[in-house]
């Protein structure tokens, strides 16, 4: 009898150490679909503020362009030599506007590329930390994008 006691000891804690070790298990997948449904969210979050962010932006270039157009349009219904002092500043506005507005196209297909990466990351840790780091990325690059525009919008603003 003394026999048994260690054995059902031992048989009962290995029972409870298997069961909570296949329940574990068991939940270790169900874990992992969690955390890419999460990330996903994340992922799909992040796409969102970028197309909202991108959408203030061309909102941005499209308003600066009607006013570089305007401007153009007052430049040259002006008569002779009156014209030409604001021209120079108009067309580097533009070449500006121009260069800016390629950058945003840019950026915006860098980060749909860095989305792929980051999904097709198999650690859960650096997809989350990758997501954080892009989603810093693109709040600065809309900051800067927008304080280009406003820079701009505030030299046609002079010029007017």
């Amino acid at each position: 009898m003394k026999l048994r006691r260690p054995v059902t000891a031992s048989l009962l804690l290995s029972t409870v150490l298997l069961a909570s070790t296949a329940r574990w298990a068991a939940a270790d997948p169900l874990r992992k679909e969690w955390t890419h449904a999460t990330q996903q969210k994340h992922v799909n979050a992040l796409r969102q503020r970028a197309q909202l962010e991108e959408l203030q932006r061309a909102q941005d270039l499209t308003h600066t362009q009607r006013q570089l157009d305007q401007l153009r349009q007052q430049e040259a219904s002006r008569p002779g030599p009156a014209a030409l002092p604001r021209a120079p500043q108009l067309h580097e506005t533009q070449r500006q506007w121009d260069q800016l507005k390629l950058e945003q196209q840019r950026h915006r297909v860098q980060q749909e590329l860095q989305l792929h990466a980051i999904a097709r990351e198999p650690n859960p840790w650096r997809r989350q930390e990758q997501l954080r780091e892009l989603q810093l990325q693109q709040h600065m690059q809309f900051l800067q994008d927008q304080s280009r525009t406003r820079l701009m919008q505030q030299e046609l603003n002079r010029l007017r």
